[in-house]
């Protein structure tokens, strides 16, 4: 008897040991500001633009930098104290130096990248998640409101085997 429950303890203990590493990655995304009002000025931290990132006004943190491809779930934290984000998910051309961004309207141009997914308009202190089916490659986490991207908030994620 005694043998019996060890075995069916020890085939319980491998079920849940292969379900949890079947579980899609998490990627734990947080949304940061120095400035305390959406008035910023754009100060050019957007990517390849040689910037001190140490210096931005925003940004978007992602941990782990690197997942599987597959599912893959965001947990996003806005943690602003008074200004709303967004995180749109969008892969990166192979090459991509810089990414095309409308001065005007102080906004990256959307059109030019191919986006996955997005969570708008995540209110200060509040949190969202977002699940993707990701393929291989670099994608961009970044928010598009006006002057956010410039101001510092994006980040880039690889997507490896």
């Amino acid at each position: 008897m005694k043998l019996i429950n060890l075995t069916l303890q020890a085939t319980a203990m491998a079920a849940l040991l292969s379900t949890a590493a079947m579980a899609e990655p998490v990627i734990t995304v947080t949304l940061i500001d120095k400035v305390g009002s959406s008035d910023v000025a754009v100060p050019e931290m957007g990517m390849g633009m040689g910037s001190d990132m140490a210096k931005a006004k925003m940004g978007i943190n992602a941990s782990p930098k690197q997942v599987r491809p597959g599912l893959v779930t965001f947990k996003v934290t806005n943690l602003a104290s008074k200004i709303v984000h967004e995180v749109i998910v969008a892969r990166l051309p192979e090459g991509t130096k810089q990414l095309p961004y409308d001065e005007a309207a102080m906004m990256v141009k959307e059109n030019a990248l191919q986006a996955f997914g997005s969570v708008n308009e995540i209110d200060p202190n509040r949190s969202a998640a977002l699940t993707l089916t990701l393929k291989p490659g670099q994608y961009m986490l970044y928010c598009n409101l006006p002057g956010h991207y410039m101001a510092g908030m994006w980040t880039v994620i690889d997507v490896a085997p």
